[in-house]
């Protein structure tokens, strides 16, 4: 099978297709040997232990015919000596009496190279049941998460330029993976960052002395106050608030304002739409009452400070109306078993399970018999319809109406919906991991999971990776929900800490948003300086410069103006962090303008529960709408707005020019600014609409719409 495998006969593309190959199939990765050795043989052209050089198995791979995958290897290669050899020997199975794989290792574990030595050779070390340790780096499987970094087939790691990759090593059903970085020579270099404040600098500043760099300086006040308010509430601070906090002469100013935002109505608003996003709360399924049913849960629950692992709880184990026990909608939105324990899986332990669903997942230690045992704890979820008032009949996807969510009694059950396909019959119900066992009681599965969950270790980890992510926007694991061990975090002592705080602070949200926001590393500058740019979006050497979300950035347009927005949702909500659903973004047939907008700056429709499906691209059809969209002519030709006020006010075009700055940039205007608006409304004849010309250009700049 490594011999298969390293040819790449039974990969993705090849024999290892779900439905195979030139009539031909092997099982993915030779995850099923017994099976593989049984297709091989099932025909004796393909495999003549008589007469192995007629053999397909060794004719197509060498091009002796005709072959659609090219050629594999070559006729005076070990690869052909192995083959031709086993099948002389009669081509057995010994799959059962041979010794076990038990683990593979890579050494080095990690390494760091300095230019010019740019390559290093890797080893792999495979552990049999009998307890014999074999040097197997020929037969393993290597690949490289980084195009700057490659790994050739037998091993050796070549850097092209300086950065970091994850080396993923295979062998028979065996994974293991190790972190390599490539840094410039520097006998010169000398630290030269600020000192820390807490231990995640600790953590940030250790790897990038490793790395030669230094960080970027600490971001000035206006700068920390725009970039703090925006990411823990989404909103954006007022004028008169960002002068105050200019003056203010306190040390300790950052922290007391960072209680503030905590305690405020717009960050339980902000992140109850990031989980609201997560669970897909969307009309169709939910109705708009269900939707905003839950939403205010979700927004009661984290402006509370309800712990993690408890408002977890409370979701896996509803049951009951979707309108009278909001988390119930959970199970509501998902109708099928293997959908519940997909996105239960990924959202709460960073673990994405659907690839078991075919066959035995190739990055993770999930086979299949583990995703259907999975699945069939959420196979007795059933639903009693109160009504449904939808108004499409031939739409079986959309709900309107009380639903209450039911957990079947054991008595009753009967497996109804779900089979393993393999075997056509219900599995038994248990947990990924195999060693927990099954479920002890039929009746409190629901109570069982939630707690086998919350007490995962990956259950920590990936909410305190989502939680640095939606703060410092890049993730310590990358994609979010998706921890695993090959796939580690690019700076796994710290994501280890801040899984540690979590865990010890009850799984206070407030408590790690707290610490991140405090430390010295979120308040960098996002100026270069003397960063080097050798993947600091990975060591964290400065602020990341990103577009903010649709919902931010359309709030931060009508509360820069001084206007309440306006938006088609069923709530007829003012702004756009505070709408529940998304209906009104992605299925009415007239939006408004503002919810166009949001759809082009990527309200996700919530159609899966992956942190993913938000888009913060920038598009084409975003230049467009902020140039000629009628989202902003709206707001600045709003008579009302700060504009009409502060003319209604008789304010002269220098206090004008001053607040725009203030309420839109969050700082004052420096003295080129200055002089090139005068001049333009010097030159206008029209005051009114040259002031909206003004607002528009800073609406549209990218200290506007980006994080700095």
């Amino acid at each position: 099978m490594p011999v298969l495998s390293k040819a790449g006969c039974n990969g993705g593309g090849c024999h290892g297709n779900q439905n195979g190959k030139g009539g031909f199939k092997l099982s993915l990765w030779g995850e099923n040997p017994t099976l593989d050795h049984k297709n091989i043989l099932s025909s004796e052209k393909r495999a003549n232990p008589s007469n192995p050089e007629v053999s397909k198995l060794l004719r197509k791979p060498t091009l002796l015919e005709n072959h659609e995958g090219d050629k594999r290897f070559d006729l005076e290669s070990e690869e052909y000596r192995i083959l031709h050899d086993w099948l002389k020997l009669g081509a057995k199975n010994d799959i059962d009496s041979a010794p076990q794989l038990e683990s593979i290792r890579i050494i080095p574990s990690s390494v760091l190279l300095s230019a010019p030595n740019k390559k290093i050779n890797l080893q792999v070390k495979a552990k049999f049941s009998n307890g014999e340790e074999k040097d197997v780096s020929q037969w393993a499987v290597y690949e490289s998460a980084n195009l700057g970094a490659e790994v050739s087939a037998g091993g050796e790691l070549e850097f092209s330029q300086p950065g970091e990759t994850t080396v993923f090593v295979r062998y028979m059903g065996g994974r293991a993976s190790m972190r390599a970085a490539l840094i410039k020579a520097n006998d010169n270099y000398k630290w030269k960052g600020p000192s820390p404040k807490n231990e995640i600098d600790h953590y940030v500043f250790s790897k990038l002395k490793l790395f030669n760099q230094n960080p970027s300086a600490v971001s000035d006040d206006l700068t920390f106050l725009r970039r703090v308010s925006l990411d823990v509430t989404g909103s954006l601070p007022s004028s008169d608030t960002a002068r105050s906090f200019l003056s203010d002469k306190r040390k300790d100013k950052r922290s007391i304002l960072i209680e503030e935002l905590l305690k405020s109505e717009e960050y339980a608003s902000f992140w109850a739409l990031k989980w609201a996003d997560l669970l897909r709360v969307e009309e169709k399924t939910l109705d708009s009452k269900g939707v905003e049913k839950i939403y205010g849960w979700l927004k009661e629950m984290i402006g509370s400070g309800k712990p993690l692992d408890q408002f977890t709880k409370d979701i896996l184990c509803a049951t009951g109306s979707t309108y009278n026990n909001p988390p119930a909608n959970f199970y509501r939105a998902l109708r099928a078993p293997v959908n519940r324990a997909e996105a239960v899986a990924q959202v709460f332990i960073g673990t994405r399970i659907n690839c078991a669903k075919c066959h035995d997942h190739p990055f993770e230690n999930v086979r299949q018999d583990d995703y259907y045992r999975f699945a069939a704890i959420f196979d007795a979820i059933d639903y009693e319809i109160i009504e449904n008032k939808r108004k499409d009949g031939f739409d079986k996807h959309r709900f309107v109406g009380e639903q209450v969510i039911k957990l079947v009694s054991a008595d009753k059950f009967q497996n109804k919906f779900l089979k393993d396909p393999r075997t056509k019959k219900p599995p038994e119900p248990g947990f990924l991991d195999p060693s927990s066992g099954p479920i002890k009681s039929f009746d409190n599965r629901l109570e069982e999971v939630a707690d086998w969950i919350t007490s995962h270790p990956r259950f920590a980890k990936v909410q305190a990776n989502r939680i640095w992510s939606n703060l410092v926007g890049q993730p310590l694991v990358d994609p979010i929900d998706d921890v695993r061990e090959t796939n580690p975090a690019s700076n796994p002592e710290l994501l280890h800490f801040l899984s540690k705080e979590l865990i010890e602070s009850g799984f206070d949200q407030k408590h790690l948003i707290r610490l991140i926001t405090n430390s010295i590393t979120y308040q960098l500058s996002s100026d270069p300086g003397l960063v080097l740019n050798i993947g600091t979006d990975l060591t964290f050497a400065r602020a990341k410069v990103m577009r903010y979300p649709a919902e931010v950035i359309i709030d931060a347009a009508h509360k820069s103006m001084s206007i309440e927005g306006e938006f088609s949702d069923s709530l007829k909500s003012k702004y756009a962090i505070t709408m529940p659903g998304v209906d009104s973004v992605h299925l009415s047939k007239n939006p408004h303008e503002n919810d166009k907008f949001l759809k082009i700056f990527g309200k996700p429709a919530r159609l899966t529960n992956s942190d993913a499906e938000r888009s913060n691209e920038t598009t084409l059809a975003q230049v467009f709408e902020l140039t000629a969209g009628k989202t902003l002519n709206t707001i600045l030709s709003h008579q009302e707005n700060k504009i009409g006020q502060l003319l209604k006010n008789g304010k002269d075009d220098l206090e004008i020019i001053d607040e725009l700055y203030w309420s839109i940039l969050t700082r004052p205007p420096v003295d080129e600014e200055w002089s090139a608006f005068l001049s333009y409304l010097n030159m206008s004849s029209n005051r009114r609409s040259a002031l909206e010309d003004v607002a528009w250009s800073l609406l549209n700049a990218k200290e506007f719409l980006l994080r700095r």
